[in-house]
């Protein structure tokens, strides 16, 4: 292989062979393991950085792949492809990962698990890197897999809280039932294409021959992107990945886990049809609105922007339905990197709040921060405006391009996008409001401090990032090959519904007031409705879980028993009958053998006889 070559491999192979060795020094010096982790991703990121400017703003395709399994008949392809699509994830990924990690360098200073966790999040970085830069859906898979694995262990990280392992196994469990269809959506695919669309490349996706038989490939493999990126109805097992270490909730959120599914669409582009399509933008939009809705009630921080980040990769998933080509493709792409970096910031300023905060999650039980922690309260403040899409910051590009391009192509979906905007805005500044303003309403509020200085650098820079990333807007469509058409004034409809929202949330959160209880008691079972989640946990715990999975397994119980235990039982009752009488035979008495053998050649020539007789032989 060429140099450029193994660099690429380098960028997921170094983590990924050096994440054991990050364990084992852990074990005799705890913190060397810290800067050993955080130094390997730092370097895939210098690595990747060096490929993208040497090669990929070229337009050079980094290819190189060898047949897995080869005596196979169908091909196995496994290698890198590396593209603008796919180096710009690399990027992103490790650069965000790198300050997550630094990030955590202080926030789990004192955790005596240290070297595991580092281990952990490095294995973490290099199999979304390895995801990204795939050349076949088979490889891909295993790598999301491995994602998946990853994510269990982080979120149980503290396995000895019952909510935390509650957690990571109900993540776990929600996102295989995605990985099923995912791995459908690869057989479909073989299927259909006779071998040939196991390849990421277009070329070989558009090998999948009918416009039905792309469709069916097409919404498994979006089965599996709803599993992973959290949409409805799989979305249910984010809120509730909180429970683990709040770094841990930044790059799931942020860099890794939940992008992939969204990646998975645009990789897969080519073979989403117009039938496919639509079912992308009604999950999207309608995980928007519900998600919104259920920001507006819930307390605890992290949750909040849990909810948050569910609800701004519907705008991604969204911005694929649209079925805008290369456009949709950057729409969607250009919110996912913006998202990156204000989201990290958001939860990264919250892991500062609550390693001052002891923990403290409620939001009512804060108060007064600003004046506590300056720095973090000011860089929140910024992801907060990006977030809600206020200009200059980068949410405005990236989330209101794809609501203006919704204009004049759908118009339910536009209006359904601008209120998930307001929705956005508002949720986000009543967190904002409650936790910065008025006074500390508990011990720990009132004795809050800002946060060391390795945990304010990765803030620092992700709060420049989220402010200045606009201006790489029209760059970034056209790397990947899209455009933007400036619709007028639609263009400033969701930045005023950013405003109102932000308006609404000060007037009813950033000063005493009684509204927000006075809107919760009359709107009564509406209000309930959306605070139990739309009961979509208890549908799954209680109906799902206890009475159509519990009655399916004793149905198959019974099948088992009933059919296919007696079956299985008669035939070995015949053999054992059988055996027993056959067993008769064998008296060990030679007399007995010899008189048997006298009648069986009696009988023998007795028959031969007749066959003469009878004239059958001569």
């Amino acid at each position: 292989m060429d140099p450029i070559q193994w660099l690429v491999f380098l960028i997921f192979g170094l983590p990924l062979i050096g994440f054991p060795l990050v364990i084992g020094v852990g074990y005799i010096k705890k913190n060397f393991s810290m800067y050993l982790g955080t130094a390997l991703v730092f370097i895939s990121f210098l690595i990747a950085l060096y490929v993208f400017f040497t090669d990929t703003v070229k337009g050079t395709i980094i290819t190189a792949t060898l047949n897995w399994l080869p005596n196979l008949p169908v091909s196995i392809p496994v290698g890198i492809y590396a593209d603008q699509l796919s180096m710009i994830m690399v990027l992103m990924v490790s650069f965000v990962g790198f300050l997550i990690i630094l990030f955590s360098v202080g926030y789990m200073a004192e955790d005596p698990r240290r070297h595991i966790f580092f281990g952990e999040m490095v294995l973490f970085t290099a199999s979304m890197l390895g995801l990204v830069l795939s050349s076949s859906l088979l490889m891909l898979f295993i790598f999301w897999e491995l994602v998946g694995l990853c994510s269990y262990l982080l979120i149980g990280f503290w396995y000895y809280k019952p909510n935390a392992a509650s957690a990571a196994k109900k993540a776990f469990i929600v996102t295989r039932v995605g990985d099923v269809f995912f791995i459908a959506g690869i057989g479909a695919a073989i299927l259909y294409s006779g071998g040939n669309a196991l390849s990421v490349s277009p070329t070989a996706l558009s090998t999948i021959g009918t416009t039905w038989e792309r469709t069916i490939v097409a919404l498994l493999l979006f089965g599996g992107a709803i599993g992973k990126s959290a949409q409805f109805p799989l979305h249910v097992w984010i809120p509730d990945a909180m429970e683990g270490p709040t770094t841990v909730s930044a790059l799931i959120h942020a860099a890794t886990m939940v992008t992939a599914g969204v990646y998975l669409i645009a990789r897969t582009y080519t073979i989403f049809t117009p039938a496919a399509l639509t079912v992308v933008l009604s999950v999207g939009v309608f995980t928007i609105i519900l998600s919104g809705l259920i920001g507006l009630v819930v307390n605890d921080i992290k949750r909040i922007l849990a909810y948050s980040t569910i609800s701004q990769i519907g705008y991604m998933v969204a911005a694929l339905g649209l079925g805008l080509g290369a456009t949709s493709i950057g729409l969607s792409i250009y919110q996912l990197e913006s998202h990156a970096f204000f989201k990290a910031l958001l939860f990264l300023s919250a892991g500062s709040i609550l390693h001052a905060l002891l923990n403290t999650r409620d939001i009512n039980k804060m108060g007064g921060l600003w004046k506590k922690m300056p720095i973090t309260m000011g860089a929140m403040l910024v992801g907060a405006l990006a977030l809600s899409g206020f200009p200059p910051f980068a949410g405005f590009f990236s989330k209101d391009s794809i609501i203006s391009a919704s204009y004049g192509h759908n118009t339910i979906a536009w209006i359904l996008l601008v209120i998930g905007g307001f929705l956005t805005a508002l949720y986000t500044f009543r967190l904002f409001f409650r936790i910065a303003f008025g006074n500390p309403r508990s011990h720990a509020a009132e004795h809050a401090h800002e946060s060391k200085w390795i945990m304010l650098i990765p803030i620092i820079i992700l709060a420049i990032f989220s402010t200045i990333f606009g201006v790489f807007q029209n760059g970034f469509y056209s790397f990947l090959g899209g455009a933007t058409t400036s619709i007028g004034f639609i263009d400033a409809v969701p930045a005023t519904v950013a405003v109102i929202g932000i308006g609404i949330a000060y007037y009813a959160y950033g000063r005493e007031s009684t509204i927000p209880q006075r809107v919760a008691k009359g709107s009564g079972f509406l209000y309930r409705f959306v605070k139990n989640k739309f009961y979509l946990d208890t549908l799954f715990t209680n109906v799902v879980a206890e009475r159509v999975v519990l009655g399916f397994s004793v149905i198959m119980g019974n099948f088992e028993k009933k059919i296919l235990d007696g079956f299985i039982n008669t035939w070995g009752e015949i053999f054992r009958d059988a055996g027993l009488t056959l067993r008769k035979l064998q008296t060990g008495i030679a007399r007995q053998y010899a008189l048997i053998i006298l009648v069986g050649l009696v009988l023998s020539l007795l028959f031969i006889r007749i066959l003469m007789f009878m004239g059958v032989i001569h």
